[in-house]
C-alpha cells in the first residue's frame, strides 16, 4: 500500500499552473470504503492493476472535496498506465511523489486520511470555503498539503509548476469530526 501526493496540469483554459490531489493504492477488496457524507465510496483500478483512492479537492463555488473527480482520475491513470499517453495527445504531465508516514503504518493512515476527508465535507458544508480568485488563498494544493500533514506524512510542498497556495493549510477543525468548543476561525 502506499499513499502519494500527486500534482497534475490544470484541465481547462487555464494555460499555467498545478493542481494538488491525494492518490492511495494498493488496497485489496474488502476495505475500509472511503464515505463523503452518506455516500460510500469504493475503491476503483488506478491503471497498475491495483485498487485506490483518489481524492482532490476543487472548485464548486466553494473548495469540495471529490473522490475519483473525472481530471484526478485520468491523470492517475495516465501515470499509473504508460499506454496511455500519447505524443501527439495532450495530458497531464501528473508528478507523484511517495508519502512517508513516520508514525503509523500506511492502513492506520489511510483510515485517518478518509475520516478527515469525510469530516471536511461534513464540516465544509456548514460553513463553506468559498474557492479564491485564481487561486489564491485556500485552493486544491492547500487542502492536499494540509489532509497530508494532518494524516502525519511527511512529504514536499513544492511540487512542480506554479502550485500557488501549496504552503497555506487550511483550519485544522474543518477536519474534526466533532464539533470544536471554540468556532473555526472565519476564512471568507
Amino acid at each position: 500500500m502506499s499513499i502519494y501526493i500527486a500534482a497534475r496540469d490544470l484541465d481547462g483554459m487555464v494555460p499555467i499552473g498545478t493542481h494538488q490531489f491525494i492518490i492511495i493504492d494498493g488496497l485489496s477488496n474488502p476495505y475500509e470504503s472511503g464515505r463523503l457524507e452518506n455516500k460510500i465510496i469504493s475503491p476503483k483500478n488506478l491503471g497498475n492493476g491495483k485498487l485506490g483512492y483518489v481524492i482532490g479537492a476543487h472548485n464548486r463555488g466553494n473548495l469540495e472535496a471529490i473522490f475519483f473527480e473525472k481530471s484526478d482520475y485520468e491523470a492517475t491513470l495516465e501515470y499509473f498506465d504508460r499506454k496511455r499517453v500519447s505524443f501527439f495527445k495532450s495530458d497531464f504531465d501528473t508528478e507523484v511523489i511517495k508519502v512517508k508516514f513516520p508514525n503509523a503504518d500506511k492502513k492506520v493512515a489511510t483510515s485517518i486520511i478518509i475520516r478527515i476527508v469525510n469530516a471536511y465535507s461534513v464540516n465544509q458544508s456548514m460553513d463553506k470555503i468559498a474557492y479564491p480568485p485564481l487561486g489564491f488563498g485556500f485552493n486544491s494544493n492547500s487542502w492536499a498539503q494540509t489532509v497530508i500533514e494532518l494524516a502525519g506524512g511527511v512529504v514536499q510542498s513544492d511540487l512542480k509548476g506554479v502550485d500557488i497556495s501549496n504552503k497555506k493549510r487550511i483550519p485544522r477543525t474543518y477536519f474534526m469530526s466533532v464539533c470544536p468548543e471554540k468556532p473555526r476561525p472565519k476564512i471568507n
